[in-house]
């Protein structure tokens, strides 16, 4: 094969990797940014500094007409769809904030409501809502078996099985009529410019309402929903509607286990196995959400203490595998932001995990854990609250090269040692090699240079 025939190939290669890369999933977003229960004009302030850390779409609260409460949960009590105001903002400072974002370059995801109506006055009892009669509900019943799919899509939420009080009317979804003015909320959504969706409480809306509901929406809208399980048995009933993606609450119980107290970080290296994790293309990945924060409802199952929850932040965003959802409070944590970044900066790069004892002695411990991002990038977690501090350091799996650490800011050179070995000779600014990690702490290395770092 000629010079010319073979550096013509490689370019070829080099398109066609680049277009799938690109356009396979075009809606497939960076890293999402949850702003929860933030009003609109407030988000739209902060959208050009969202934007320079990285965050490409941006996901809001529900913004129909709804419980006038000023608690979050007012917000997931819907009473009318056809009017967009809340206290989080009306339909005027909601196009506002969307087409801000679009200028911006940024995109805004939509929290969907369509499985029940609002617990709130009378209407729980007259079921006469503003689009909604009493025929357009399913009957009121508890849900003694979340995992019973009849009981999960026709119960009311929050329905006390003793007394038969509280919960949330729940939508017949079966019907034709109720289907129809879903699709026209969605419709007025995207009207306004919204980009994509969440759907609430996927789970308890059978899968045939949202083949219906979705039929008509673009190919360019991106589209996920919530299920509350730790087994993605449920999950593979939505995946294949319209390219819905589902919360990975499986991932995130197997985060509680790696991160508590007595944890393995090494469970995490094949988090599928034992059904741990959904797979990556459907996925969308969190550390922690506004229903597992402390004092919420999943709190006790899924919350993870703060600092292990900025760790597992970490790992979310260090991995190829799914697509990180970042709660708002989270944001500013140096390490997320530092995570953000080589998310950004590694997309499109395959996902490794070295054992430890390949990159240094005592490296395969159940407190750290090294994610390769093919020859370009590593991230390191340490959980332990002692440092991991080895003046000689192997790193077969990266290119020969200066990286620079995107935490701290310092760079490290990876060259050939004596025995042939690739390994860390520089370290920080420092006259060492090695590595040196801080207790419950996480740094990501990013190539920048074929040469070593310059002193």
């Amino acid at each position: 094969m000629t010079n010319s025939l073979s550096i013509g190939l490689k370019t070829l290669l080099t398109v066609i990797m680049a277009f799938f890369v690109v356009f396979v999933n075009p809606v497939r977003a960076d890293v999402i940014y949850h702003a929860f229960n933030v009003p609109f004009r407030e988000i739209e302030r902060e959208l050009p500094e969202l934007k320079a850390d990285g965050f490409t779409y941006i996901q809001i609260s529900p913004p129909q007409l709804s419980n006038p409460s000023p608690e979050w949960w007012g917000r997931y009590q819907p009473i009318d769809f056809t009017v967009i105001d809340s206290p989080l903002g009306n339909e005027n400072e909601l196009k506002e904030l969307i087409d801000t974002a679009h200028q911006q370059g940024e995109k805004i995801i939509v929290d969907v409501v369509l499985n029940h109506m609002a617990n709130y006055e009378n209407y729980p009892n007259t079921l006469q809502y503003p689009r909604f009669s009493p025929q357009d509900f399913h009957g009121r019943a508890c849900i003694q078996n979340y995992d019973d799919s009849y009981q999960a899509t026709h119960g009311w939420l929050g329905l006390d099985c003793a007394s038969g009080q509280g919960g949330l009317p729940d939508l017949n979804t079966e019907s034709s009529y109720v289907r129809q003015e879903a699709k026209n909320y969605i419709n007025k959504l995207l009207d306004l410019g919204a980009d994509g969706f969440r759907f609430d409480a996927l789970k308890h809306i059978e899968p045939g309402f949202f083949q219906e509901v979705l039929a008509g929406v673009a190919a360019d809208v991106y589209l996920y929903g919530e299920i509350v399980e730790d087994s993605p048995r449920m999950a593979f009933s939505y995946t294949s509607i319209h390219d819905l993606d589902v919360t990975d609450y499986p991932l995130l119980n197997t985060l509680k286990r790696a991160f508590s107290l007595g944890g393995d970080l090494r469970i995490l290296k094949d988090p599928r196995s034992g059904n741990g994790a959904l797979p990556g293309p459907n996925a969308v990945t969190f550390a922690k959400t506004h229903d597992t924060v402390p004092g919420s409802l999943l709190y006790g199952g899924y919350g993870l203490d703060s600092r292990d929850s900025i760790l597992a932040n970490a790992f979310v965003l260090s991995r190829a595998d799914g697509l990180p959802l970042i709660y708002g409070e989270d944001a500013s944590d140096p390490i997320v932001k530092a995570g953000v970044g080589f998310h950004e900066q590694m997309m499109g790069q395959p996902q490794s995990f070295p054992n430890g004892n390949e990159i240094a002695t005592g490296g395969d411990s159940p407190n750290l854990l090294f994610i390769e991002r093919g020859d370009l990038g590593i991230a390191m977690i340490n959980k332990s609250g002692n440092p991991f501090d080895v003046a000689d350091a192997r790193m077969p799996g990266l290119d020969v090269g200066c990286y620079q650490e995107l935490h701290y800011n310092f760079p490290m050179s990876v060259s050939v040692g004596g025995d042939g070995q690739k390994q860390i000779t520089r370290w920080g600014n420092n006259e060492r090699g090695g590595i040196s990690i801080q207790p419950r702490d996480a740094m990501f290395f990013v190539k920048t240079s074929d040469n070593i770092c310059v002193r």
